[in-house]
């Protein structure tokens, strides 16, 4: 775990007003997100006993470094009227901190599809469906600039490692990436301030809804990859993944859609799955690597036959990219007929819905 250097923890003591004494430090998340909860020795005016102080992961150039954490910055100052995330309190980019009210020790989404409570756990997917589309709605922009998606924009990387591994044409979905990638340059109406991460262990379920957190990868764009996260569920998650029943999927793709109350919202989330799978497939020279432990071959390869239906469907409601969808439909057949691991064993769904699921 990243510590909270001296000099940080001065800088967050500065911009409270230097009065406030820290007596307790306390490391939250992961080293990949370096995250301390400070508590004073007392109430801090507008502030109260605790805040939550981000630090950079890197100094220099890199993922987590200055420009991820004023992007952290910029993003909760647009969300800060919209109730989906914590309130900014302060930040000092020179110093390397942002500041922000304390969520409390609620559990996350990712705690509790990892528990064994069904309902609640079910309650928590609904809204944060709920959560994710009061972000969109509340920051809905016809985008100038938005930022650039690798995917569909290096399809040709795909066809090549297709050519090299034996596995089918990519070629014949070029047309498909190309669409997807003109998309994503120019969302329109589409356009919104989007998460990019929206993995279970950035949201926390409080009593007033779920919350969102790590901000870093935000940034304005389609809605379609965001909304692709209730569906698939969590395409760039690994940690535990697991499925999740289909009447729970749908209950919080109808939350999102209700706290939107867009148009088109189908072809959008087909767009952003498209997009999110794009990325995803070109590891597949990772997934034909020998070189691995059999439980992460298992699951790099299964999580992306598990997708690619997901996307066939998403695709197929929407009516459009059956180019793209076709062409995945006969690479999944392609992997599990040299993989047999692509599909045997099939993915669990989550622990929390297993007991339901097995009864």
């Amino acid at each position: 775990m990243v510590p909270l250097r001296a000099e940080q923890r001065d800088a967050v003591r500065a911009l409270l007003g230097g009065e406030a004494t820290v007596v307790g430090e306390e490391k939250l998340g992961h080293p990949a997100a370096p995250v301390t909860r400070l508590t004073f020795g007392r109430e801090v005016e507008g502030v109260g006993r605790t805040v939550v102080v981000k630090t950079r992961r890197v100094e220099g150039d890199g993922h987590g470094g200055p420009a991820y954490l004023r992007r952290e910055e910029a993003a909760l100052r647009a969300v800060a009227e919209l109730g989906v995330a914590p309130r900014l309190i302060a930040a000092d980019q020179d110093a390397g901190v942002v500041v922000t009210s304390d969520l409390g020790t609620w559990p996350t989404l990712e705690d509790l599809l990892l528990g064994d409570d069904a309902e609640a756990a079910a309650q928590a997917l609904v809204a944060f469906g709920t959560t994710v589309g009061r972000l969109h709605a509340g920051t809905a922009t016809d985008v100038g600039s938005p930022l650039p998606w690798p995917g569909a924009e290096r399809w040709e990387d795909v066809e090549a490692a297709c050519k090299e591994l034996g596995l089918p044409d990519a070629r014949v979905a070029a047309e498909d990436a190309a669409f997807i990638a003109a998309q994503f340059a120019a969302p329109g109406a589409y356009g919104v301030l989007a998460h990019n991460d929206l993995n279970p262990g950035n949201a926390v379920v409080t009593p007033d809804g779920v919350r969102l957190v790590d901000f870093e990868g935000a940034g304005h764009g389609h809605l379609g990859f965001d909304a692709s996260f209730l569906h698939f569920p969590f395409p760039t998650y690994s940690a535990h993944w697991a499925t999740i029943p289909g009447h729970v999927t749908h209950e919080a793709d109808r939350a999102y859609r209700a706290a939107l109350a867009g148009e088109g919202l189908g072809r959008a989330i087909a767009v952003g799955a498209a997009a999110a799978l794009a990325v995803r497939v070109q590891r597949l020279y990772v997934l034909a690597s020998g070189d691995q432990p059999a439980l992460t071959r298992w699951r790099r390869r299964a999580q992306l036959v598990q997708q690619i239906g997901v996307f066939t469907r998403l695709a197929g409601e929407a009516g459009m990219l059956a180019g793209m969808a076709g062409w995945f439909e006969r690479l999944a057949g392609a992997m599990a007929k040299r993989w047999p691991d692509a599909t045997d064993p099939a993915p669990a769904v989550f622990p929390a819905f297993q007991k339901r699921t097995n009864s």
